[in-house]
């Protein structure tokens, strides 16, 4: 993969860091903006589309579409990227799960939740889940010629699952945002840290 110089990398980086600290500072029950945005989205022409795309950013999906992809780099000889993949995906997960214990934001209310949740609010696990998911198939997996595209599709799968969140009452439009900003964030991170691969018949340029 070519290497970005480090401003264009980690400035990205920053920013969705600052936009998720938007959200867990300014969002939440307390959000006039979003009870407003919930209200909007809890539309019941929605639910039957929400309840089924809803499961792809469920931890019980992406195990397995996270372990078929790094078995498949495995077949091609990309050990150190299959690991990576999982190492994004496990780490991401437990990062979630830490956050949400730390910030326990509570959810909206319970009368309103169309599928059954156990945790706190934010951030956004589904929402997160198909960011980073997403990303990391597009950034590890996905050939050189087609990253582009993988990246625009990873963004629409994330927005896809993320949505449905508030239209079955589960998460404020925050949490959603939250998620999808610290699942980009640390994918990229990773991946800027610890991902070896190099574009096929290129090599890295040499400092004049």
């Amino acid at each position: 993969m070519r290497r970005f110089s480090p401003p264009a990398m980690w400035l990205p980086i920053l920013a969705l860091l600052i936009v998720f600290a938007c959200m867990f500072l300014r969002g939440g029950p307390e959000s006039q903006v979003d009870r407003t945005l919930l209200l909007f989205a809890q539309r019941g022409e929605l639910v039957p589309a929400a309840r089924l795309l809803t499961h792809l950013g469920s931890w019980t999906s992406v195990i397995p579409i996270t372990l078929a992809a790094a078995a498949w780099l495995l077949f091609r000889g990309a050990r150190r990227r299959a690991l990576l993949l999982i190492g994004v995906l496990l780490s991401e997960r437990g990062l979630i799960e830490l956050l949400k214990e730390l910030f326990d934001r509570a959810r909206p209310d319970p009368h309103g939740r169309l599928v059954e949740v156990n945790s706190m609010a934010f951030p956004s696990g589904h929402s997160a889940n198909a960011m980073t998911l997403g990303l990391a198939l597009a950034l590890l997996v996905a050939p050189p010629r087609w990253r582009g595209p993988a990246v625009l599709a990873a963004l629409l799968f994330a927005a896809l699952i993320g949505l449905t969140r508030p239209v079955l009452g589960v998460h404020w439009p925050s949490d959603v945002m939250g998620g999808w900003a610290l699942g980009a964030a640390w994918t990229l991170l990773l991946v800027r840290l610890f991902d070896a691969r190099a574009d096929e018949g290129t090599s890295a340029p040499r400092p004049h």
